[in-house]
């Protein structure tokens, strides 16, 4: 399995526990056929074994997506240097997968860098010793691989971040499910979010979805496209808002959701700015 850590910023990320993904293919099936635009990705550690194994590892993933729209580009570097002087003449990359102990510049500085000028790229850092995963909140890892790294996980969190970049591209909301695999939803489908124990409920007019999630991490992923947070529990899309009232908010389909006292002037001003939006 996966582990999260909340950082102090309400950001989250996830690493490897060394437990093994054992199949990956109904992943597949769920982003073949998505259209989109080329997806840069580069491999840096400075034992090259490691960047033609992970290289391999992505080609071998991406070739079984042929049959959509999207073009993989992967780069390999030897060291920090290498990645940095790339940066320095332009490159832009949409998922780096980065040794930490590398000679000269680590990977936790040439991710801090990098995280000057580029906030967007999804970072996974790769390395053997599980101590420098506390060391690394200021960079918002997107996920750890332990060496040795299997190929089920590494192309396991792959796919991850692919749907990750694909849902920032196209504005639809991306996540995994276990059950189905990754999702990819338009934005004007959902109407709220439900967070119990340590899932997410993702509910639209004639389905529900779940995954394994924060309620404020996906808060923090959808707050940009009008979406409210109300209580504790609940994360509303205000597109589907009818009314508010003191204690509760209820959608057009008639759901009927609580709303939290404390909350209720946040959520009255948000709904109130985004109607006036509307109306422009």
């Amino acid at each position: 399995m996966a582990v999260s850590i909340q950082l102090k910023d309400n950001q989250f990320f996830w690493y490897d526990n060394h437990n093994k993904i054992k199949n990956y293919n109904h992943i597949l099936d769920s982003i073949r056929g998505k259209s989109g635009d080329c997806m840069n990705i580069a491999v840096c550690d400075d034992e090259k074994v490691f960047v033609d194994l992970f290289s391999s590892y992505i080609k071998d993933c991406v070739a079984t997506l042929d049959d959509n729209n999207d073009e993989f580009s992967i780069e390999s570097f030897y060291s920090g240097e290498q990645l940095l002087e790339a940066y320095n003449q332009g490159k832009h990359y949409d998922l780096l997968f980065l040794d930490i102990k590398m000679k000269s510049i680590s990977g936790f500085e040439a991710a801090k860098v990098i995280r000057e000028s580029d906030s967007k790229v999804i970072i996974v850092f790769i390395t053997s010793l599980g101590d420098y995963i506390l060391n690394s909140f200021e960079f918002k890892p997107f996920w750890f691989l332990i060496k040795p790294v299997n190929e089920d996980k590494f192309k396991h969190v792959l796919l991850k971040a692919i749907a990750e970049i694909k849902g920032n591209k196209t504005g639809e909301y991306s996540f995994f499910s276990r059950e189905i695999g990754l999702v990819s939803l338009p934005l004007n489908r959902i109407y709220y979010l439900e967070s119990i124990l340590r899932r997410v409920n993702i509910y639209t007019s004639n389905q529900q979805y779940s995954c394994y999630a924060s309620l404020t991490a996906e808060e923090q992923k959808l707050k940009k496209y009008d979406f409210v947070r109300i209580h504790k529990g609940f994360l509303v899309n205000m597109a589907q808002i009818q009314r508010i009232n003191r204690l509760n908010v209820v959608l057009k389909n008639g759901v009927v959701l609580p709303l939290s006292e404390h909350r209720y002037k946040t959520v009255y001003d948000s709904f109130t700015s985004y109607l006036a939006r509307c109306s422009i």
